[in-house]
């Protein structure tokens, strides 16, 4: 009878500790977390105030840095797999998601992708789910785009440091492209100016297409330089692109760009511009528009957590019944392989000085 009372008495006092600190549950983000960083600061800032607004304090963010860089990216991820944790959001290329791809799917993981758009990822029955469009998606929005204007012959600049994403978004652009295109490969990290420059000396380009991701905003000089050449040459670039860090190095040159968002132009969304006016007016500059992809992950994790889904097999069946979830940016739609399909929205960016760029961008 003692030993019965001991015992209770032990199991009570372990349910009062348990109640007064609750277990919080951990979700790993990765991201680049290098010094200066617009990208990792935007992400962190993101949880921050997604955490402050739904005071989301049963919920730990624990940040690992891979530098979107794959290497790097499975360093990481060892480290957090030794930390215990079993949920995921990225924001790395596709490069870095090819990567940890089988080591996920090995592990059971759940991750929630918001920036690799590759196809490598998609139609499967896994634990990588994603709130954005794969790349097949992606450049059919792009593609269509372009064939309303009706350019007669468009240059595409392949960058092959990502290859992983370009490679693919080649060819589905390819695919829904009706018009003729010259594609030619450079590397964004080692920019061969008289090469772009013979390019234009040979050829006239009705408009001109960088592919490029990753938020690589040197991306932004091949810009400068082209105007230099073809002063009024429509410029195209990926979504992932959009990042105020490419109008330091693109500037004036973007006026006459035109640059796909997974979100609307300024004024055309209230929930968004007041995200990105609180960050501003918090942290003081514009966050990256990745970095409101993150959000929306955390709040359709978050909402799956309170639901009682702790684990990444309850996360996915949550997620896979519910379908359609209700973010403060816009509706986010799961299909049976955690893929979602959305369209992207364009600006058409105008201004004769950076005060209007900005405004505009």
């Amino acid at each position: 009878m003692k030993r019965k009372i001991i015992l209770s008495v032990f199991a009570i006092t372990l349910g009062i500790c348990s109640c007064g600190n609750p277990v919080k549950t951990k979700i790993a983000l990765m991201t680049k977390l290098e010094a200066g960083s617009a990208v990792g600061r935007s992400e962190i800032n993101a949880t921050k105030i997604f955490i402050e607004k739904y005071k989301a304090n049963d919920i730990d963010v624990v940040f690992y840095d891979d530098a979107w860089n794959p290497d790097k990216t499975i360093e990481a991820y060892k480290k957090l797999r030794k930390d215990r944790i079993d949920i995921i959001i990225t924001s790395h290329t596709s490069a870095c998601a090819v990567g940890i791809k089988e080591m996920i799917n090995h592990d059971r993981v759940f991750t929630l992708v918001t920036g690799a758009t590759t196809n490598l990822l998609s139609g499967n029955d896994d634990y990588i789910f994603r709130n954005i469009q794969d790349v097949d998606l992606e450049q059919k929005s792009i593609a269509s785009y372009m064939n309303r204007k009706g350019y007669k012959n468009l240059l595409v600049l392949q960058d092959m440091d990502n290859e992983a994403y370009t490679t693919p978004a080649r060819s589905s652009f390819q695919k829904y492209y009706v018009a003729p295109v010259y594609f030619y490969e450079i590397s964004i990290s080692k920019v061969d100016s008289d090469y772009i420059e013979r390019l234009f000396r040979n050829r006239t380009f009705s408009a001109l297409y960088l592919l490029i991701g990753g938020y690589k905003v040197t991306a932004g000089t091949i810009a400068q330089l082209v105007r230099k050449m073809s002063p009024s040459i429509p410029i195209y670039y990926t979504p992932w692109m959009k990042s105020p860090e490419l109008i330091d190095t693109a500037g004036l040159s973007l006026n006459g760009s035109i640059i796909p968002s997974h979100y609307p132009p300024s004024g055309e969304n209230i929930a968004v511009d007041s995200y990105i006016s609180l960050h501003k007016e918090k942290y003081g500059f514009i966050p990256t528009f990745i970095s409101l992809n993150v959000y929306s992950a955390l709040q359709i994790l978050y909402e799956a957590i309170s639901n009682g889904n702790k684990t990444p097999d309850s996360i996915k069946k949550y997620i896979l019944h519910k379908r359609k979830f209700h973010t403060d940016f816009g509706d986010v739609v799961f299909n049976d392989f955690g893929d979602v399909e959305k369209d992207l929205f364009f600006t058409e960016i105008t201004g004769e000085t950076i005060d209007e760029i900005i405004k505009n961008f």
